[in-house]
C-alpha cells in the first residue's frame, strides 16, 4: 500500500517539474520574440546601449572628459597654470561638485573672454 503511494507521489512530481519546465522554456521563448521584435531600436535596451548615441552621451556627460577639454584649451591659450584655479571657481560658484555642464560652460565663457580681450588688444598668439 505505501508503495503505491510512494508511485503516485514520485508520477505528481515528475509531472510538476514537466510542467514547471515547460513554463520555463515558454517564458524563455517569450522573452526571446520580444528582444528580435524590431521596435526600429527605440525600447530595445541592448540596442540602446550598443548605439552611437549612447557613447556619445555617456561621453559628453563624462566630467573627466570635460575637464580634459578645458585643460586642452586652456594649454592652446598658453594659461594651462589656471586650470585648477578655474575648477575651483566653477565649485565656488555652483555651490556642489563639478559637472560635466559646469565645466564645458566656463571653459566656452574663458575661452569666449580670452578672444575678446585677444582681439581688443590686437594681441597675437
Amino acid at each position: 500500500m505505501s508503495s503505491l503511494f510512494v508511485e503516485q507521489m514520485r508520477r505528481d512530481a515528475e509531472k510538476r517539474y514537466a510542467e514547471k519546465e515547460q513554463q520555463q522554456k515558454a517564458y524563455q521563448h517569450k522573452i526571446d520574440n520580444m528582444s528580435k521584435t524590431d521596435v526600429g531600436g527605440l525600447f530595445d535596451v541592448r540596442q540602446i546601449v550598443k548605439s552611437k548615441q549612447f557613447k556619445e552621451q555617456k561621453n559628453f556627460y563624462d566630467v573627466n572628459r570635460a575637464i580634459d577639454e578645458l585643460e586642452q584649451m586652456l594649454q592652446g591659450h598658453g594659461m594651462y597654470s589656471v586650470k585648477d584655479e578655474t575648477l575651483n571657481f566653477v565649485k565656488k560658484i555652483t555651490g556642489r561638485e563639478l559637472d560635466s555642464y559646469s565645466v564645458r560652460e566656463t571653459g566656452k565663457w574663458v575661452s569666449e573672454l580670452i578672444e575678446t580681450i585677444k582681439t581688443n588688444y590686437k594681441i597675437k598668439n
